[in-house]
């Protein structure tokens, strides 16, 4: 997909910092199917290319490739409330933006943007944010070939009132999934135009993930800041950047959805048999209970 591609050198690039060949991809996923025809409870209709895509994502580790692609199956019909009518989705009607940037970095990550569009705190809603994310990293999966991803987050516009509407439970699961089932590799997450009550919206994550991904969490004081880590080319103009604008983006993004929505109603129903499962669980947490959070109260 266009707005996803990356160049042939790119790609070389990727699987030499792996220290992969093509030919040994190819062996692995032979190897990932002969696995996956012991297991009754995944569905058969999974591709090479996305069993490519998820051992990429994993760093070409076999086992944990396998772990990785039950959670996918899994999780995501674990959490079915946070995963269904994705066709419905039509990415420049939302009140937020969350596009990933044509462009890798010199490291070979994807770039994701989040910005509000709509500040109405009418508007704002907590579960269909998280369907829309996870529309779009659904869609990145089956396409892209970055080594990890790395989100700037845009609080302009962004008020007590929102944060009030955070809850805890909802951004515990959608980050499950994002790491867990998504298998996606989580780089850094940046962000720019903070209002004075950052330390409330860095309190919510400390709750919801884990120490090594909190720890990555950066505010920036200045987009000059950013530009220290994510090149301009990497970013859209709204952010000081020379890769497009996001409403040209959007526009872009739209025609992708509207080309998915069979994909989006088909792969709904791709996930685990669990009556089928011979095997139990390895005693992860992503499968059991949503735990407990405090109810979010500021001061």
């Amino acid at each position: 997909m266009d707005l996803l591609s990356i160049s042939s050198n790119e790609k070389a690039e990727i699987l030499e910092h792996y220290n992969v060949s093509e030919a040994q991809i190819k062996a692995d996923v032979e190897l990932i199917k002969s696995w996956k025809q012991k297991q009754p409870h995944l569905p058969e209709n999974i591709s090479d290319d996305f069993i490519a895509k998820m051992l990429l994502r994993n760093k070409f580790r076999i086992e944990r490739t396998k772990e990785k692609l039950d959670n996918y199956f899994t999780l995501r019909g674990y959490h079915d409330d946070l995963v269904r009518d994705f066709e419905n989705v039509v990415p420049s009607k939302h009140f937020v933006t969350y596009l990933p940037m044509p462009k890798l970095t010199p490291n070979y990550e994807r770039v994701f943007i989040m910005k509000l569009i709509n500040t109405d705190i009418e508007a704002y809603d907590i579960i269909e944010i998280t369907k829309l994310e996870l529309a779009v990293t659904e869609v990145t999966m089956q396409y892209d070939d970055s080594i990890g991803v790395r989100y700037v987050i845009d609080f302009a516009g962004f008020t007590l009132k929102h944060l009030a509407k955070w809850n805890p439970v909802v951004i515990h699961k959608l980050v499950t999934l994002i790491e867990k089932a998504y298998s996606c590799r989580i780089m850094g997450g940046h962000f720019i135009n903070c209002p004075e009550f950052a330390s409330k919206i860095l309190g919510i994550f400390k709750i919801v993930l884990r120490s090594k991904i909190y720890d990555k969490l950066k505010i920036h004081s200045s987009l000059e800041s950013l530009y220290e880590v994510i090149p301009k080319e990497c970013l859209p103009s709204e952010c000081g950047g020379s890769c497009s604008n996001i409403p040209s983006l959007l526009k872009k993004w739209d025609e992708v959805f509207q080309n998915h929505r069979n994909f989006f109603v088909e792969n709904y129903k791709n996930v685990s048999m669990e009556h089928l499962r011979i095997a139990d669980l390895n005693g992860s947490d992503s499968f059991g209970p949503d735990g407990t959070f405090k109810r979010l109260t500021l001061d």
